[in-house]
Parts: structure tokens; sequence; C-alpha cells
């Protein structure tokens, strides 16, 4: 007994403790938002260098067999995108159960953004480090930033629910560790906090949540490269000139070049997804379905297994020449990464569309600095310039993200020269594609996010509906012309009933007036019908928002009313109290 109560004790101390801990992160204060994302920031950076690490060990060991002294053939490699697929489909389906971890991490992140409150379970993160790291060091193609993007958002998100956060709260911390995990794993801490609150929106920015992307992805950078080192994520970049106004048209013309090709890149992962979701077979076996798929382009083009930032460095070091053959083997290289990243991903690989889209705009870049050689020989002072131009403007149209991915690419490389041919070439490119976009829960703007609805209307109750409200329950319906008194002997009087005649339904069964009748006239009730005691009363739908319902509930003064679901099926009652519940809880958690 007396184990028992002190066992009661210490818990009772340690939960009023951490209520009291978490109070301070509730308030709305500008210090108080700060110091969470400096944690978020630690945290994200830790998970960063252990993602880094873990996927340079995995490297190394997936490709042993292939390395010294007996090695295997290097085409037997191209098995491993099939053996990743499967391990990674059984982790995520049969052993964690997480299936928010399959796929790109970064369209997961904004779907929960907009329409789930920034909750991420807290699961997810670890499944989708270990899932991740899998996928690529087997040789699937795909990008870091999915996975550090998910798993950061992650952190944060439990963080945050730690805290007990209000939902706009939990929103903003969401983006901080979002953009951690990029200013981390690619050693830009601006773009990393850019790309954050921009990538939600096609036409617009959370500018609410940029202080404290800014602080966590600037402590998570400088966490990760205390550890890592500080080298450019792509070395080896020359000085380039500042553009001239010829190199400029050029980057203008690069710009239009790669929108044919995000429009293949986006069609093609939306199909790949697409069919994968509709294809009759186990979760699990995806995975390795289009692993083996990617098996076979690796067979003609391995350069598209993985990340591919090695091959990038090689082409930016001249090492394939301007060349009629070298123009077509780089075009054929970039659709390969094109069709390899919509199987890996759009098969329930883990992974991120981020890193390829960077990838292919390179190899788009390099493509068409060989063919201005090709027509017009040394009018470009440096041709491999393009590389860069390109990945800055792929990105930015396929992600629709022009200020994100122009900083980003010069981040990434350490040069800035290269800035205003960079935001020229992003620009066209998202003129000529704005209708689409790599990241599916994108949405235009703050004002048809669903994250924004209580902002866009101060009438609370005219964005909430009554499916949102009611809990459905088993409804007994009655008829018009059913005696009163054989009602009577099963009713509950502390509820309504819905009552018909024929298929038509005409109102409720008021039970204040069966209350006046028993009181004034007990020997009438045996000659009432049930119909001598309906009242006529508008019947809710679960798409009506609240503030017709309170209308309806003023007009008819009824204390309940029923609601039918979109099949005319009566699903259940929401009563006047539990509106006015939902009201106030809801202005509640937007106002704290």
């Amino acid at each position: 007994m007396f184990v028992y109560i002190f066992k009661n004790s210490i818990f009772a101390t340690v939960k009023s403790f951490s209520e009291r801990f978490a109070r301070l992160f509730v308030v709305n204060g500008y210090f108080s938002k700060i110091a969470l994302a400096t944690v978020i920031g630690f945290v994200t950076g830790l998970v960063a260098v252990a993602f880094h690490y873990g996927l340079e060990f995995a490297n190394k060991l997936v490709r042993m067999p292939w390395v010294g002294e007996g090695a295997l053939p290097w085409w037997s490699f191209a098995a491993m995108p099939t053996v990743g697929g499967l391990v990674v489909g059984l982790l995520i389906y049969r052993v964690a159960r997480a299936p928010e971890a399959a796929g790109q991490g970064t369209d997961n992140m904004i779907r929960s953004f907009h329409y789930q409150g920034g909750k991420i379970r807290a699961r997810v993160a670890p499944v989708k480090f270990i899932t991740s790291i899998i996928t690529l060091s087997t040789g699937g193609s795909a990008g870091y930033e999915g996975p550090i993007t998910q798993i950061g958002s992650g952190v944060a998100s439990t963080l945050s629910s730690l805290f007990k956060m209000p939902q706009s709260l939990r929103r903003q911390f969401t983006l901080a560790g979002t953009a951690a995990g990029l200013g981390a794993i690619f050693k830009a801490p601006l773009a990393g906090a850019l790309t954050s609150v921009e990538v939600l929106y096609r036409e617009d920015f959370e500018s609410n949540a940029f202080v404290t992307s800014i602080v966590s992805s600037v402590v998570a950078f400088t966490v990760y490269i205390a550890t890592v080192g500080t080298a450019p994520a792509i070395a080896g970049v020359p000085a380039f000139p500042l553009t001239n106004g010829i190199e400029l048209l050029a980057c203008a013309v690069l710009g239009v070049i790669c929108f044919p090709f995000s429009y293949l890149y986006v069609r093609c992962y939306s199909e790949s997804e697409s069919r994968f979701a509709r294809w009759k077979m186990p979760d699990w076996l995806k995975p390795a379905v289009g692993g083996a798929f990617i098996s076979v382009i690796i067979l003609a083009y391995p350069e598209v297994a993985g990340g591919g930032f090695e091959f990038i460095g090689e082409i930016m070091s001249g090492l394939v020449p301007h060349t009629v053959w070298g123009v077509f083997l780089l075009l054929a290289i970039a659709v390969a990464k094109i069709v390899a990243t919509a199987f890996t991903v759009g098969s329930g690989g883990s992974g991120g569309v981020f890193g390829p889209s960077l990838f292919i705009g390179g190899v788009l870049g390099a493509m068409f600095a060989g063919i201005c050689e090709l027509l017009f020989p040394g009018t470009v002072r440096a041709p491999e310039m393009f590389i860069l131009v390109g990945m800055a403007a792929f990105f930015a149209g396929a992600a629709k993200a022009p200020i994100a991915g122009v900083v980003m690419v010069c981040e990434m490389t350490g040069s800035y020269s290269l800035l205003p041919g960079l935001m020229i070439a992003a620009v066209m490119h998202i003129a000529f594609s704005r209708p689409w976009s790599i990241y599916k829960s994108q949405v235009l703007n703050k004002f048809v996010s669903p994250a924004h609805k209580s902002d866009m209307d101060v009438d609370v109750l005219g964005v909430m509906t009554v499916g949102d409200v009611i809990e459905p329950c088993e409804m007994k319906t009655l008829k018009a012309n059913e005696s009163l008194t054989e009602v009577l002997k099963f009713v509950d009087f502390n509820y309504v009933y819905p009552v018909y005649e024929g298929d038509n339904y005409i109102g409720l069964l008021d039970m204040s007036i069966v209350k006046t009748a028993y009181i004034s006239s007990p020997d009438l009730i045996q000659h009432l019908l049930i119909s001598d005691c309906t009242v006529k009363a508008p019947m809710l739908t679960t798409s009506m928002d609240l503030h017709t319902a309170l209308k309806m509930f003023v007009r008819t003064a009824m204390p309940e009313l029923c609601v039918k679901n979109a099949d005319g099926e009566v699903i259940g009652v929401l009563s006047h109290a539990a509106l006015f519940k939902a009201y106030d809880r809801t202005v509640k958690q937007e106002l704290r």
C-alpha cells in the first residue's frame, strides 16, 4: 500500500512539473518561440549528422562486394534496388506500420501542415531515417531532403506535442524542423529557412514562420558543420565571372528549355504514384517492384543510382565533352533520372524529389552548355556555369519556390557570382510551368489553405461544418400514422426522433407537446398519433456550416436537430449545446 501511494505521489509530482514546464512554451511569446526553435535545430542537427554518417557507412557496406580483389562485376549491382525496395517495404508496412514514411517526405510534411495541424506521429522520424538510408545506399533514385525534411518536422511535431502546443504554433515549429533539416544536410541555412516557408504554396509563403525557421536552420547548420566540415555540399565549383548580357539571355533560354522536362518529371512521378496505388498487390511489395524497374535503368545508366551529386561534380570538371554524342548522352541521363525517381519514390520507396530535381537541372544545364559550344563556340566565357543555372531553374519551376531554389544553389556551391542568371532562369521556368508542381499537396496561397481558414473568416462558425462536430450514431425513425401510446413504450423523453410520412421527412416528435398532453389531458394520449405531436423542423446536412445551422436553431427553437448525410440517411443529431462547445473549443485553440 505504501509503495502504491509513493508511486502515485511521484507520478503526480512529475506530471505537475511537466505541465508547469510546458506552459512556459505554450505562451505565444517571441523569446519562448526562439528557445524552442533552438532546441529543434539542435536536435535536428544531431539527427542530420547521424544521417550523414549512417548513409556513408551504409554505402560502404552495400558496395563492399564490388570493391577490391575478387569484386563482383559492376552490372550485378543493378539487383540492389530491388533488394532495398523489399527491405524498405517490409519495414514500413509490416514492422513499423507507418505508411506515412513511404514516398517523398517533403510532400508529406506539406500535407501535415495544411490538413493535419502539423501533427506527425513520433514513430515516423526513426522509420524514415532507416528506410531512407536503405533506399539511397542500395541505388534508389531519390534525394536526401525528403527524409531529412520529414525527420526534422517529425522531431518538431513531437516536441510541440510534448509542450502541448496549439495547432497554429505546432504548424510553425513543424516548418522550423523542416528548415533545420534542409539547412543542415545541404549546408545552406538561409535556403533551408526559405524553402520551408515557400514550398507550402505556389504563389505565397508562410511569413510568420520565417523567424523560427531561420533560428532552427542556423543552429542545425552549426551543429552539422562542426562535425561534418565546412566544405560546400557541391565542392570544386570554379569562380565564375558575373554574367553579361548575352549570358543572361542564354540563362533565360535555359529556363524555358527546362519547362517541358519539369512537366515530364511531374507527370511521370504522378502517374507512377497513382498506378502503384491502384495495383492489387501488397503495399510492402510495391517498393521492390519499383526497385526492379530501376535495376533495368541502372544497367544502361548507372549515373542515376542514389543521389547522383558525384556525377554533377564530374560534369562540372568537364569529363563529358562538348560533342553531339555528349549532348545526347546527357539528355538520355536526364530522362533516365526522371523515370528512375518516379519508380523509386512513386512505388513507396523512402526518399525525396528535391535532390533529383537538382540533378536533372544540372544535367540539362550541362547539355545546354554543350549545345552552346557546338553552335556558338567561345560566346559563353564559362559554359559550365549553366550546370548551376539549370539546377536552380529546374527546382524553382518544379517546386514553385524561385527564391529558395536560387539561394539553395548559391549556398550549396559557395558561389554567388551567378545570382542574376540564376534568378532570370528560375523566373522564366516558372512563367511556363505554373499549372503543375512536384508537390501535389501544395495549395495556391493562404486563402485556400485549410490551415488558415479561420484567419480568412472572422466568423469561426462559418468555416466549420456540421460534419466536423457531430458524432454519428444509429437513429430510430418514427412513422406519422403510428399511435403515440405505442411509440412511448420504447422512446426516451430526452431525445428527438425524426418523423416520416411514407418516404418523406415531415419533422421531429416534440417531446414538450407530449409532456403537456400527459399533464393536461391524460386520456387524450390514447387517441393521438405521432403526426399530432410533430413539429416542422429542418434536417441539417453534414456539409452545412455551423453558422447556417445556428440560424435554424434560432428559427425553430429546438434544442436538437437531426443530421443527414449526402445519401439522405439520418446519421445523428446536433444539439445547440454541442454547437457552442465546438465554437468555444475552436476559438481557444486558434487564439491561444
